[in-house]
């Protein structure tokens, strides 16, 4: 389902250890009152057919019990947070991370971190792109970070996208698709079963968003989602299941279940899957000490987007498996922090507080919707071609050399968000380069102007990684210990 882009041996790894490990949650969650996983009167879990399921289903997951579990869980541990804190950089010592810097912002004050491992796990970069978009708030820090310490990130080709309401933010729209949601367009026609005659409005969301691109682009736009025809116990599962989103609509004075909701693509870039740091099977990079999970990783159980409910999953099991390792790299390790850590510290933070010196120039705010309307335009993002991709990389550019050390901020509110502004510029150039660099069409990749799957020269992963100043693409090969894809060309599937 990943079409073959998948790392075989994560995906055994998955279907090994997700059971236990949500067990596990659970009954933790059971411990504080919270019911996580959706259940039946004879407590079974309720499961349905989402996006992308043929042969399989979705368990239905209460995301903020999952969530205020986790949190209550660390908190009984007495396992130490430190909150409002943005960490901006790895402090490197012999080629490994030794600490990290952060930035509490409430404070200002910056925070030396030091440790002898390091796991990132702060999702991926959504680029703020939309008040629909749930990960708003994550612009990439991480994978920043891992990348500028010379990490490989890999997959980044495959940035993704969901689909959302216009005009309402909220999560958990799998569950709209799985009670029988119909996606239309401005004919009333159920236009995804052109897309995907088996699955229709639950095709994968690769399907998804290049069917509402297509049909917009012919002049069929807008597009709706229709829950009319939901039955009266699926619209009370949604009510208690999505809670905040039942509660948007209401605030808006919108009845989904008896009116169709304008409804569009929302480009995610690397967040809930869309590629990021590569990791092995224990969650390692290719950084000594170094170490990743869930968004922040290529999550490379998806391969391109296979199906709904892989995500939590994979969360869950790169967690364990990251802490795991970490862990016992640090009772292992000797590594002695120097004293001219200082020095390194010092260095990294006057680079950061340079926007704070500038008395004039450009606000955070104006680049980040300077750098959208570079990546997210439908001829960029879902329709593309190397003339379209060549001139956005040109405009990033001109972006990096001439807007970017302009940045001018006033308080330390505006220096977070100039921050972020310097991991969105990194990692939008990744994507277009990885994009660019795929010359065929695959999952989120679809080029016009090379329309087909081809496993015979691209059944690769693209990889990044800084090399001196630049950024080094190149495609790799990848073991298939468990399923041989066939070496042929065809249409994407």
């Amino acid at each position: 389902r990943g079409e073959y882009l998948n790392d075989q041996e994560w995906v055994r790894i998955q279907l090994e250890e997700v059971y236990p490990l949500a067990m596990q949650l659970d009954a933790w969650g059971a411990e504080y009152g919270l019911r996580i996983f959706e259940k039946d009167a004879a407590g079974q879990f309720v499961r349905r057919k989402a996006r992308g399921n043929i042969h399989t289903l979705t368990s239905v997951i209460n995301g903020f019990p999952l969530m205020e579990t986790l949190r209550k869980k660390v908190l009984e541990r007495k396992i130490e947070l430190r909150e409002r804190v943005i960490v901006t950089d790895l402090l490197m010592q012999e080629d490994r991370p030794v600490g990290a810097l952060g930035l509490n912002y409430r404070e200002g004050k910056f925070i030396l971190f030091k440790a002898k491992a390091i796991v990132l796990a702060a999702g991926g970069c959504s680029f703020k792109v939309s008040l629909c978009s749930p990960a708003a708030a994550c612009t990439g820090e991480a994978q920043y970070m891992a990348y500028e310490a010379g990490a490989i990130l890999r997959n980044l080709d495959q940035a993704m996208s969901q689909s959302n309401p216009k005009a309402i933010e909220m999560h958990g729209m799998t569950l709209f698709a799985a009670v029988g949601g119909k996606f239309l367009n401005a004919l009333g026609e159920e236009f995804m079963l052109k897309y995907d005659p088996e699955l229709g409005s639950r095709a994968r969301l690769t399907k998804l968003v290049l069917g509402m691109a297509k049909e917009v682009e012919a002049g069929r736009g807008p597009i709706f989602m229709d829950l009319t025809g939901t039955t009266p116990s699926d619209q009370e599962m949604l009510k208690t299941v999505l809670p905040e989103p039942m509660q948007a609509f209401e605030s808006a004075n919108i009845d989904p279940f008896k009116e169709k909701i304008p409804w569009m693509p929302v480009f995610f870039g690397t967040q809930t899957h869309g590629g990021g740091v590569h990791i092995d099977k224990n969650c390692a990079t290719n950084i000594p000490a170094l170490y990743a999970a869930g968004d922040t990783t290529c999550t490379p159980e998806h391969g391109t987007w296979s199906i709904t409910g892989l995500n939590i999953a994979f969360a869950m099991i790169s967690g364990y498996r990251a802490g795991e390792a970490a862990a016992l790299y640090a009772q292992n390790s000797d590594a002695v922090v120097k004293e001219e850590l200082q020095k390194q510290v010092q260095q990294k933070i006057d680079r950061l507080v340079d926007p704070v010196k500038r008395t004039r120039g450009l606000p955070p705010d104006e680049l980040v919707q300077k750098i959208r309307q570079i990546i997210t335009p439908y001829k960029v993002c879902y329709l593309r071609n190397e003339e379209r991709l060549l001139k956005a990389l040109e405009r990033l550019k001109r972006l990096r050399l001439e807007f970017l050390p302009q940045l001018s901020v006033r308080n330390v509110h505006e220096l977070v968000k100039a921050i972020e502004v310097r991991s969105m510029v990194a990692i939008a150039e990744m994507i277009l380069r990885s994009v660019l660099f795929r010359r065929e069409s695959r999952g989120f990749v679809f080029r016009e102007d090379y329309p087909l799957t081809d496993n015979i020269n691209w059944l690769k992963w693209i990889m990044v990684k800084k090399e001196g100043e630049g950024m080094k693409v190149w495609a790799e090969e990848f073991p298939t210990p468990y399923i041989t894809p066939p070496r042929d060309v065809y249409p994407p599937r």
